[in-house]
């Protein structure tokens, strides 16, 4: 995956040694990550956290004060949003178990393997990018992007999906599209169908039902309402479209909510 970005970790670890250690890998940098901040026990990285955004805490399970596992309690009652990885011994299998229950991202087992923390950070990197566009995605058109068998990861697909979100459901035509990504329009149209594995044109059809959906279920509109928001030429055309990708009517679709 490119590293599109610098996500910050705090590292809460008493043993200074170790530290120094982590604080010497190459990995957090070839995995787009920097260590921002460094304290030696759960209370004050509680403290850090309170005050700062930090997008991986990596954490000891035994330190002073406030363990691994009492912190990552503490930051679900706060509704802190980041991202937890334990660094356990083996004999503390049953607390790491304890904070995966709790909702911890992994555990790794000391002394710590830089090949599979690597394999861990882009984990959380395909995590916290799912996360950035889901914030700047539309629900609709994630699902229209559900519908093709596409996820958001790549950075192709997450520019198209902010792409319909920021643009008006009415119709958007290819040639527009690939003016604003600054393509030709032969080039944008085989890049789109590589990329999301429909035309441009069908998925366009797919996000505007998508949203004729969520209008159905979150509006009082009726279908004609919707037809004249959505640019259909007719209530009838709107019908026979969305009837062709749901298998019913939008009245059939609004009576079985």
């Amino acid at each position: 995956m490119e590293v599109t970005s610098v996500y910050k970790i705090l590292l809460a670890e008493d043993d200074a040694d170790m530290r120094f250690i982590y604080s010497r890998m190459s990995v957090w940098k070839e995995c787009g990550f920097v260590i921002a901040k460094e304290v030696s026990n759960g209370k004050d990285a509680l403290a850090v956290l309170r005050s700062e955004d930090f997008d991986l805490v990596l954490t000891d399970i035994r330190m002073p004060f406030i363990d691994g596992i009492e912190l990552l309690g503490k930051i679900n009652e706060l509704g802190i949003d980041v991202a937890v990885a334990f660094i356990s011994s083996y004999d503390e299998f049953e607390y790491a178990r304890k904070g995966l229950v709790l909702g911890a991202f992994d555990y790794l087992l000391k002394p710590v393997n830089e090949q599979k923390l690597g394999d861990m950070l882009r984990r959380v990197t395909e995590k916290l990018e799912e996360k950035k566009v889901e914030n700047t995605c539309s629900d609709y058109v994630l699902s229209a992007l559900e519908a093709v068998g596409k996820s958001s990861g790549d950075s192709f697909t997450q520019d198209i999906c902010t792409y319909f979100s920021n643009t008006s459901c009415r119709d958007i035509s290819v040639e527009q599209a690939a003016e604003h990504f600054g393509f030709s329009r032969d080039y944008f149209g085989k890049l789109f169908r590589r990329q999301i594995g429909e035309s441009f044109s069908k998925f366009s059809t797919l996000v505007k039902i998508e949203y004729a959906k969520k209008l159905l279920r979150q509006s009082g509109m009726k279908a004609y309402e919707i037809s004249e928001e959505l640019g259909y030429s007719s209530a009838d055309y709107f019908t026979k479209v969305f009837k062709e990708i749901t298998g019913v009517s939008p009245a059939q679709y609004k009576q079985s909510l």
